[in-house]
């Protein structure tokens, strides 16, 4: 005797995949009492809940108000970078030209983080990079791979504690921080070659911001990372897996950053703003701000003093 059709067709089972995973994640995930809640414990459940899905998962959480890496579960495990390295290449060309990319430069960089185009970061990537970049910002896990190459370099090496490293310190940066913060809020819901974008740090709601990386189709063991900000913290999310399909994955990194923007965020008074839309004047290589922030630690404040009367603060091209 035959089985009974399914009433579900692949289609519809697929579009069903990513609200089952996130009911499997709510369900492993465990309570909290709220004065009780810690930065650490919100991370630790959220991996753990990520390997019941059978998603590898590593965490890193820093303080964007002061730099401090607040939680971090398997921060230091070993990952290929996928397209998260086109942060360092952007950062690359912004510290060498001193922040005065011309404007075709300047346009690049912003398409190569918006929508993670892999034919410019093809076209850009260096061998010296990385091994720049790590050492401006004091990344202490992050390699080429061996046979680093224009053809691979996705397989570049990181760890999320080196991810939320960089990106405060290029954040304080004021050659880079600027123009890259601008580009990674303004992240597009679909990548360039068409795969959605729209998960892990690029799925919440509020000041944010993110890069996304995904290995090429076909590639074992998988690979899925979010880095970027919520309101008051750099979040790096990085995920491997044997077994797990990309709509699992997509689903437990929206599930971390969810939970550490419902859970956590709402403990803490935001950081100041990313990159004032008003004062991003990449497309002319303009890196100045009208504002000192001056970081009052004791209350978590932020004071803004204005240095001047309001100009035109971009000067023209």
């Amino acid at each position: 005797m035959t089985a009974p059709p399914s009433p579900f067709s692949g289609r519809t089972r697929r579009r069903l995949l990513p609200a089952l995973v996130v009911l499997v994640l709510a369900l492993a995930f465990p309570p909290f009492a709220h004065a009780d809640d810690t930065v650490q414990a919100t991370v630790d459940g959220a991996v753990a809940a990520a390997a019941a899905a059978d998603v590898q998962q590593s965490v890193a959480v820093l303080d964007r108000t002061d730099g401090t890496l607040l939680a971090s579960a398997g921060g230091d495990s070993v990952y290929n970078s996928e397209s998260v390295l086109k942060l360092f290449t952007a950062a690359y060309y912004l510290v060498q030209a001193d922040g005065q990319l011309d404007a075709g430069t300047a346009a690049a960089l912003r398409t190569m983080i918006e929508v993670s185009d892999n034919g410019i970061q093809s076209d850009l990537w260096r061998r010296d990079i990385v091994p720049t970049i790590a050492e401006r910002y004091g990344l202490t896990g992050t390699t080429n791979a061996a046979n680093a190459s224009s053809r691979n370099w996705g397989s570049a090496k990181i760890t999320a504690n080196d991810q939320v490293r960089f990106l405060w310190g290029m954040s304080q940066d004021p050659l880079v921080g600027p123009s890259l913060m601008s580009w990674m809020a303004a992240a597009a819901p679909t990548g360039s070659d068409g795969f959605d974008q729209a998960f892990g740090l690029n799925a919440v709601t509020g000041d944010h911001g993110a890069k996304q990386g995904w290995s090429d189709p076909g590639w074992s063991p998988y690979n899925i990372h979010s880095v970027g900000w919520t309101g008051r913290f750099f979040v790096a999310i990085l995920q491997t897996s044997a077994s797990a399909g990309s709509d699992t994955m997509k689903a437990a990194s929206t599930f971390t950053a969810q939970v550490l923007t419902d859970r956590v965020d709402a403990m803490y008074p935001p950081a100041p703003a990313a990159a004032p839309p008003s004062l991003d004047c990449a497309a002319t290589g303009w890196l100045g701000s009208a504002l000192l922030r001056v970081v009052v630690p004791s209350v978590e404040s932020t004071l803004d003093a204005v240095l001047a009367a309001p100009v035109d603060w971009c000067p023209a091209a």
